[in-house]
This record gives structure tokens, C-alpha cells and sequence, in this order.
């Protein structure tokens, strides 16, 4: 994650040196639905320190840009929910436990709420088409589900209570708008996501623990061109 934050730093600081665009600017809102992919540690489902047990779950996002023929800014705010695997999660107990009584694990949700800010890159628009790369920095809240582990011999053997975090994150995504007229447009995105959290486990040793969150969006939506001569 501290790679990929200061790439997008270095990316914006030579962006924003680049000479003015003498071209008319488009003043774009989106929405864009689609699913969100755990990655790396978040997405392993064996017992290791910091697995995730995390799978795929659906996301939503609101975005405003605004650019000329090749540069421009952009935000976002999105929302995502990716599920927990409780069956991989039982099984891994039922492997440590050897068969000792029968194990059984209800959870929630993970939970993730982000804010974004950056600069885009683009193609010049071909066929009502436009191709653009974005990178943003911003702040995520994250919400680590309520877990119970149960044992018919030993009663709950593990908890944790729901829970919330937060920290920085960085996202570089790709996202290519097709324009069925001046105001509207189809939209089709996908981005990579790395941030982690720090959460609370008040039966751990050391209290807090913190998390890699890394994901990936795919999601379809439309957009549509605040800046027409209509308006």
C-alpha cells in the first residue's frame, strides 16, 4: 500500500504541472454498481495472523469529474459490503479442533465506506467513446463484522464484538465512458483498492489488531454531462 500511495503522489504533483488544455471541459456525474473482490491477505481463508475470510459482495458508488481532452480531477464516494465465509471459517476450526465436538460460526458483513479525491488521464474521445485512467488518495471507514465461534463441548471459544476502523487509502482504477448523446452515457469501471484498519478483539492478547482491506471494484453505471449548452 505505501508503494502504490506514493506512486499516486508522484502521478499528482506531475499532473498538476502539465500545461493548461485549450479545450471545452466536461463537468461529469456518475453511478456505478458492481461487485467488490477481496484481495491478498483479505481474501485468504486459512488460519493465518491476518486472513481476511473476506468474499465477494456488492459495492456502490457516486463520482463527480471534471476534465478537458486529456487531463482532469476527479472524487468518488462508495460503499461496499463483502461477505464473510463462515463455512471456510468453520472448517478451518473443525480441522484444528480434530473433531472435538461440533463447531458452528455465525457472522456478519464486512463493511467499507471511502472518500476519494485524485486526477484523471484520458484518451481524446473516439466513437462517442472516452478511455480514462484515474488514481485517488483518500479515507476509508471500516467495519469489522460480529463474529461468534461455538463449540457444543466448550461453549464460545471466539468473539468478536462489531466493530469500527479506519485509515488512508489508494485506488487506481481504469474507466471508459460511452456516450449515447451530449448529456448521457453508459460507463463500465474497474479499480484496485489498498488500505488496512485497525480494529478491536477485547479476547486478543494485545487488545487491537489491524487488517489489509485490499480489494478490487467492477461495476457498470452511467454518467451524465452537467456542462451541455441545453443547460
Amino acid at each position: 500500500m505505501k508503494r502504490l500511495t506514493i506512486a499516486l503522489l508522484v502521478l499528482m504533483l506531475t499532473a498538476v504541472t502539465a500545461l493548461p488544455q485549450k479545450t471545452p471541459r466536461k463537468s461529469v456525474f456518475g453511478v456505478n454498481t458492481g461487485i467488490s473482490i477481496p484481495l491478498d491477505e483479505f481474501a485468504v481463508k486459512y488460519f493465518t495472523w491476518d486472513a481476511g475470510f473476506a468474499s465477494l459482495g456488492p459495492n456502490i458508488e457516486a463520482e463527480y469529474l471534471y476534465y478537458g481532452k486529456i487531463f482532469g480531477f476527479s472524487s468518488s464516494l462508495g460503499y461496499a459490503s463483502l461477505f464473510f465465509n463462515e463455512k471456510k471459517y468453520q472448517a478451518e476450526y473443525d480441522r484444528t479442533m480434530g473433531g472435538y465436538g461440533t463447531n458452528g460460526v455465525s457472522a456478519g458483513n464486512y463493511q467499507i465506506i471511502k472518500a476519494l479525491v485524485g486526477f484523471t488521464l484520458k484518451t481524446p474521445e473516439f466513437n462517442h467513446t472516452e478511455v480514462m485512467l484515474l488514481f485517488h488518495l483518500g479515507y476509508a471507514l471500516a467495519v469489522h463484522p460480529n463474529l461468534v465461534v461455538t463449540n457444543s463441548e466448550l461453549g464460545v471459544i471466539n468473539s468478536v464484538a462489531r466493530n469500527a476502523g479506519g485509515g488512508p487509502v489508494a485506488s487506481a482504477g481504469l474507466k471508459v465512458n460511452y456516450w449515447l448523446n451530449e448529456r448521457y452515457g453508459l460507463s463500465l469501471n474497474g479499480s484496485l483498492n489498498g488500505m488496512s484498519s485497525g480494529f478491536i478483539d477485547k479476547t486478543a492478547p494485545d487488545v487491537t489488531f489491524r487488517m489489509p482491506l485490499n480489494h478490487a471494484n467492477i461495476n457498470i453505471g452511467f454518467v451524465m454531462n452537467l456542462k451541455t449548452p441545453s443547460l
